[in-house]
């Protein structure tokens, strides 16, 4: 009786075991994606006394746009860039960096079809980033002292069986990219036409 005891006992934990680990198997675990900063970039110190982030982006909610399912938007990478790069130091006036333009828009794409499309893996989506952001710095009585314009812009496809975790890495790495390009251009922009108020 006693081996006839252990035994099940034995087999009772075996299978509890099987079955926490077959569980643990069949989970699909919610990717985590790295914080996107800008904190490795030189930051630009202006001669004003504030810094002002106005966000114009409205997104639409609705396809063809998917901005509003991606981990990290367009417009918060922007922003991102804003507070971790820009920095007020001068006494008086102000520097508004507005985001004009956040998104990602999905292009459906012609995809086989037919019985050569049964074995066939095509692209079946193009998804473009677009962002566009502007600074103006004002002085003391609200006259324009300058303004820097920058914009970027970067597609990539996927292929027909993504699954969703897929389409969400593509999104982060598309937006990831396409602000280290609108970074680029927006501190040479600011260089380049704001010389005179950077220090």
């Amino acid at each position: 009786m006693r081996l006839d005891r252990r035994t099940l006992m034995l087999s009772a934990l075996a299978a509890a075991g099987v079955g926490s680990l077959a569980a643990c198997t069949t989970q699909n675990p919610t990717p985590v994606y790295p914080d996107l900063t800008f904190v490795n970039r030189p930051p630009i110190r202006l001669n004003v006394g504030s810094l002002q982030i106005v966000d114009e982006v409205v997104p639409p909610m609705k396809a063809p746009n998917v901005e509003h399912l991606a981990p990290v938007t367009p417009a918060a990478a922007m922003e991102r860039w804003a507070r971790d790069v820009l920095q007020a130091g001068g006494g008086s006036g102000r520097a508004v960096m507005v985001i004009r333009q956040g998104s990602i828009v999905e292009e459906r794409l012609k995809t086989t079809t037919g019985l050569t499309g049964a074995f066939t893996t095509d692209q079946s989506e193009r998804y473009t980033v677009a962002m566009a952001g502007q600074l103006d710095l004002f002085d003391g009585m609200g006259i324009r002292l300058g303004q820097a314009l920058a914009e970027a812009e970067r597609s990539k496809t996927i292929a027909e069986n993504a699954s969703l975790n897929d389409r969400e890495r593509l999104w982060y790495d598309l937006v990831e990219a396409t602000a280290r390009d609108f970074a680029t251009a927006m501190e040479r922009a600011i260089k380049r036409e704001l010389a005179a108020y950077v220090y």
